[in-house]
């Protein structure tokens, strides 16, 4: 009776886990591609360029609704979406069999068009173009504003250190357990703001408060940070957890504090990580404190790959006991464009490493990498599927402007070289450079898709 009842909550568990993991990888593409294609929209409604269609997803429409001159709809393979202007060959021709009757133009009376797509002038069409990736990476800006000032940051607010025997920091006056309460008379609240404030008084004499058990010590210092060596001291105690991981099947709850691991006793989060991360697949005995109540129960940590330690690990599906600080607004703005900017950056570092060779192009993701990704985010929390989501946003709008063909870039090269050639191609030519753009963006596809599969 007992394994039944144990069988049946993990089916729904399992079930539970699968929907979570559909609707946040639908929530995600569905942003992504609204907001990219919503640029698109946009900017051609301000120059006058008549939109026929605004398709979410390709091929059939799934429904459809006209508003105006505009087809809008939202089709059956969500896994990319287009804005067709007039003027422009459809966009679904090299996939799908198009019906005679949306071959037809759109009717504009009670609308003044200027012109079709190909009509207009050179830099309204690269600003056209330009406006979907743009958008996506505005919205990443904007996405993490919103979770600085609703969600704010998670700071470390054990301010505790641990000292190394005979280090600089012993030999400076530093003890293990010491609690820092300020330097140069500013109070400090957070680890984080300890390192912010150490790192500008490098080689200068400072004034640090701290308490040693009962008693409040004060020193006069000189650091020297490529010695000063310590860490936080962070007690064992559960943070956030990933919902359906080990340790949330095994009944913890936020705040309960481990105890001890195969009978051995856990003073810190460091020695928890420790014992964790070397024990992917092996099963521990794990104790812990719930409200004053000693529990108990058999965990085994999954192999997990981490980018960082570029070494596949155990977890349990815990993160260490965090503090969350909220942002005000304008704090927010600034932190917001800084991080951007940082995701821009690391985004087209990782591009020029996969494209050289210095990254396996076994580690491109696909569909399903991403829809397994935007799994784990979304059981963490909402802040976390939202910080996924500015992250693929990003991503989304620096890669459409690469210079291939049925991608923006390839729109935007194509424009600049119809500009100095002062000539249009023609409709033929045209429909065979979207054709081999297509070919090219469907074998990419089917190689990252076969990634996934085989990863």
């Amino acid at each position: 009776m007992g394994k039944r009842i144990c069988k049946e909550r993990g089916r729904k568990q399992g079930g539970t886990l699968i929907l979570i993991t559909i609707v946040s990888f639908l929530f995600i593409l569905g942003f992504s591609i609204t907001i990219h294609e919503f640029g698109h929209f946009l900017f051609a409604k301000i120059f006058r360029i008549p939109v026929e269609k605004f398709s979410i997803g390709f091929g059939p429409p799934l429904v459809r609704k006209k508003i105006g001159e505009t087809d809008f709809r939202i089709a059956y393979i969500p896994v990319g979406g287009y804005v067709k202007m007039a003027g422009e060959e459809d966009v679904e021709m090299p996939f799908t069999k198009i019906k005679d009757d949306e071959q037809e133009s759109v009717p504009t009376e009670n609308y003044i068009p200027v012109k079709g797509f190909y009509d207009a002038p050179l830099f309204h069409r690269i600003l056209v173009v330009l406006s979907g990736p743009l958008f996506n990476i505005f919205s990443a800006v904007v996405v993490l504003i919103i979770i600085y000032i609703f969600w704010g940051i998670y700071v470390n607010p054990y301010l505790r250190v641990r000292v190394e025997k005979n280090s600089y920091a012993e030999r400076i006056g530093f003890m293990d357990r010491d609690s820092i309460v300020s330097i140069n008379g500013r109070v400090l609240n957070s680890w984080d703001e300890l390192e912010t404030t150490l790192a500008t008084l490098q080689n200068k004499t400072v004034d640090v408060v701290f308490k040693r058990g009962d008693s409040i010590v004060e020193k006069n210092i000189t650091l020297n940070l490529d010695s000063l060596v310590f860490s936080s001291y962070v007690p064992p105690l559960v943070g956030s957890l990933k919902v359906g991981g080990p340790a949330h099947k095994a009944g913890m709850s936020n705040n309960d504090s481990i105890i001890r691991i195969d009978g051995e006793t856990i003073e810190t989060w460091d020695e928890f990580v420790a014992k964790v991360r070397k024990s992917k697949n092996i099963p521990l005995q794990i104790e812990w404190l719930h409200n004053h109540e000693l529990r108990s129960a058999i965990v085994t940590p999954l192999p997990y790959y981490d980018p960082l330690l570029k070494d596949t690990i155990g977890q349990i599906g815990i993160v260490m006991p965090l503090r969350k600080v909220h942002i005000e607004p304008l704090r927010a703005v600034a932190m917001a464009g800084s991080r951007s900017i940082e995701l821009i950056y690391l985004t087209l570092k990782t591009l020029y490493q996969l494209i050289i060779g210095e990254i396996s192009r076994k580690a491109l993701g696909g569909p399903i990498a991403i829809a397994k990704l935007t799994g784990e985010s979304a059981r963490w929390g909402i802040e976390n599927l939202l910080t996924l989501l500015s992250v693929i946003s990003i991503n989304l709008g620096l890669v459409n402007l690469f210079p291939i063909p049925a991608l923006d870039g390839g729109h935007i090269v194509i424009a600049i070289i119809e500009g100095v050639r002062q000539k249009r191609f023609s409709k033929k030519t045209r429909f065979v450079i979207q054709q081999i753009g297509f070919a090219i963006i469907l074998l990419l596809i089917i190689y990252v898709t076969f990634n996934d599969l085989t990863r």
